[in-house]
């Protein structure tokens, strides 16, 4: 499987290095609030009227993050990251996980109540930014 991270432009792997760096002695809980936390200065700092390419970009930072710092569905806050991440297969695992316990979902929520938002603002700007695949080789 090729990393998300090899095709990244190289100013958003800086980007992702620097997190990285950062959050790699930190729990989940930490690193879910700071990701969380950039997503909302990418947003606060945008010119743009339309965030999707923001929150595409910003999926591909926890894309790329999650890829570094080795995902774990047993904590409720890399699920979450993982439920929303450009990776397929943990895309699909955190989603089983969601749809055999609801409770993860509530957890989130109380976690951080403006996940379900930012679910579908992700998803919403899948739909209207298509990522299409074996682009940009």
């Amino acid at each position: 499987m090729t990393a998300l991270y090899e095709h990244l432009p190289v100013d958003i792997r800086e980007t992702v290095d620097a997190y990285v760096a950062d959050l790699r002695p930190h729990p989940w809980r930490t690193r879910f609030f700071a990701l969380i936390d950039l997503l909302e200065e990418k947003l606060e700092s945008r010119a743009e009227p339309k965030p999707w390419r923001l929150i595409q970009q910003w999926t591909g930072i926890v894309t790329a993050t999650l890829e570094h710092l080795r995902p774990d569905s047993s904590v409720v806050e890399c699920l979450g990251l993982m439920s929303i991440s450009f990776n397929e297969q943990w895309r699909a695992q955190a989603l089983g996980q969601i749809e055999r316990d609801p409770t993860v979902l509530d957890r989130l929520v109380a976690i951080c109540p403006d996940w379900e938002d930012i679910v579908d603002s992700v998803l919403e700007a899948h739909q209207r930014r298509p990522i299409k695949p074996g682009r940009g080789r």
